[in-house]
């Protein structure tokens, strides 16, 4: 089925695990120079507080940002989607970029952007190398990691310097995080007409997050020790902190942790907390931590 541009708009979805980079490579798009002006990114946040919303409008030079908060896209975040595609529709943009949360099945959310005057351009799915092997053994959340690859219409290996030696098996296009070509390829992909197959939802976890805003100062070292005894069922944390060594964004992934200095952040400061997500709810932090 043949697209035209000056009816159907085309949505291209960046999907992939929590912590792939599905950030990152929405920033370098938009800093590329290679999208039309009137683009639109629409953000879709696991949690009360849209980080990646925040990153996105931070680190890039794109005005039409909107968020889709608290829920995977897969789920009951249909209407907003909805919504901001029927405010999207009588503008003029050209084109919309849809970061997909972490948790959400591909073909779901290509589902969810079969709607009047646009259709999904592609599936772009990030493969992180230095997780992803380990990941899809994982008892819980192996189902999920596989389905978001096998679903893809373009998958996108991030971090193989971590892993010069991963590789993907299977006959799926794949292409480095790091290839010069990458986002021509990208914006140029256009995916086959077929219906992408969609898993057992029975085998995909049930992921909850949990929010909590800490607006006064907290000891940088104790955030650090709290944040790496976490169990490994919390997938992700992200946020910002007011420490007593200045404000700082933090990223867990898996076991990961990276907390980065961000002092340009006291002139605009984003809503300060933190955003813990895992499989297991229990498992989630039931009250703000004592840092």
């Amino acid at each position: 089925m043949s697209h035209n541009d000056l009816e159907e708009r085309p949505i291209t979805l960046i999907g992939g695990y929590l912590g792939a980079g599905k950030t990152t490579l929405i920033n370098r798009l938009l800093n590329s120079g290679r999208l039309p002006s009137n683009t639109a990114v629409l953000v879709n946040d696991f949690g009360d507080i849209n980080i990646d919303e925040h990153l996105i409008r931070r680190g890039s030079k794109a005005d039409n940002v909107i968020g889709l908060a608290n829920v995977c896209i897969c789920c009951s975040i249909s209407d907003d989607l909805s919504s901001a595609l029927e405010q999207l529709r009588a503008t003029a943009v050209q084109r919309i970029i849809l970061e997909c949360s972490g948790v959400a099945e591909p073909a779901k959310a290509r589902q969810q952007c079969l709607y009047p005057g646009f259709y999904p351009h592609a599936m772009v799915v990030l493969v992180d190398a230095a997780a992803h092997e380990k990941r899809c053994t994982d008892k819980y959340v192996g189902a999920l990691a596989r389905a978001q690859v096998q679903q893809a219409d373009l998958l996108v290996v991030s971090k193989s310097a971590l892993n010069p030696d991963f590789r993907l098996g299977g006959l799926l296009p794949c292409v480095d995080g790091e290839d010069p070509g990458l986002l021509d390829m990208l914006l140029g992909w256009q995916a086959d007409a077929g219906e992408s197959t969609l898993m057992n939802v029975d085998s995909v976890p049930q992921f909850a997050a949990r929010t909590f805003a800490l607006a006064e100062k907290v000891s940088l070292q104790r955030t650090q020790v709290y944040l790496r005894d976490l169990p490994v069922s919390v997938q992700r944390v992200k946020g910002f902190l007011i420490t007593d060594q200045g404000i700082v964004e933090v990223h867990r992934v898996g076991t990961q942790l990276q907390i980065h200095s961000r002092p340009e952040l006291n002139a605009k400061p984003p809503i300060f907390g933190l955003v813990f997500i895992g499989y297991n709810g229990a498992e989630l932090p039931q009250y703000p931590p004592a840092l």
